[in-house]
């Protein structure tokens, strides 16, 4: 993220946070899109078509159309219609395709009553589908604990207040709070965030979180993968393709 795009995307946040919550914008906001929300009609319908091959997807397809519906109901989404399906924000079926990888992993693991940490949750778009869809997987989320920019954090947890999901939203440049809240056997993810932050931030990241996590999933960006944590590291070409070819999906588990 440049600069200027950091401060842009910082001061609508800002600014959001001063309306009330029914008058927020900022998911329709060019300026913001250029980070988050961007996820195209195209990119939308790729996500659906894999999604439709999914068992569990097609038995809760009203379900999680009204758990689309509930999301866009906050920051005026720019939505799509969506063949045998519904008008929503095309970033909808991203978050709801990676939270379907996110279980089926950690189902194949046979792991349950999850403590996650992510590390770059934009406004909690993903921790709200992991949350609300935890329950057609008969998985337990114990605890929930997001990373982030100071400002983002405030925005994170008033959005999923509104959704009655209460989670832990944390800066580490100025917070020691993550040190009393971290658990171990934690289960990482971050999808194209850690990737885009500056060595010296990852760095920190990695010093903190390694000796927490045990499992985790990742969507990896920009930069060539590399062994950022002391786990074995799997990394396989993101599908469908949403930017260059470092774009990855990657599974962490124990060595």
């Amino acid at each position: 993220m440049s600069r200027s795009s950091y401060s842009q995307y910082v001061n609508i946040v800002k600014n959001n946070l001063k309306k009330k919550e029914n008058e927020w914008d900022f998911k329709s906001n060019s300026n913001y899109r250029a980070v988050l929300e961007h996820v195209n009609n195209e990119q939308g319908n790729s996500y659906l078509k894999l999604l439709n091959d999914n068992k569990i997807f097609n038995d809760n397809k009203e379900y999680i159309i009204n758990l689309c519906n509930e999301n866009d109901k906050f920051g005026k989404p720019i939505q799509s219609n969506f063949e045998n399906f519904c008008k929503c924000s095309p970033t909808n079926l991203r978050y709801i395709y990676h939270s379907f990888l996110i279980f089926d992993y950690i189902i194949n693991k046979n792991i349950n009553n999850i403590d996650i940490i992510e590390i770059g949750g934009g406004y909690g778009g993903l921790a709200f589908f992991m949350y609300k869809l935890a329950n057609i997987f008969n998985i337990k989320i114990s605890s929930y604990i997001i990373f982030d920019l100071n400002d983002i954090t405030v925005l994170q947890k008033k959005y999923l207040e509104l959704h009655n999901i209460n989670i832990n939203a944390l800066c580490i440049e100025n917070n020691d709070d993550y040190k009393q809240l971290l658990n171990q056997n934690s289960f990482l993810i971050s999808n194209y965030g850690f990737s885009e932050l500056s060595k010296e931030i990852r760095d920190k990241y990695s010093n903190i979180i390694s000796s927490f996590i045990s499992y985790g999933f990742m969507v990896w960006n920009f930069i060539p993968v590399y062994n950022f944590i002391n786990n074995k590291i799997t990394d396989y070409p993101e599908i469908p393709l949403t930017g260059g070819i470092r774009n990855k999906y990657i599974y962490i588990e124990p060595n």
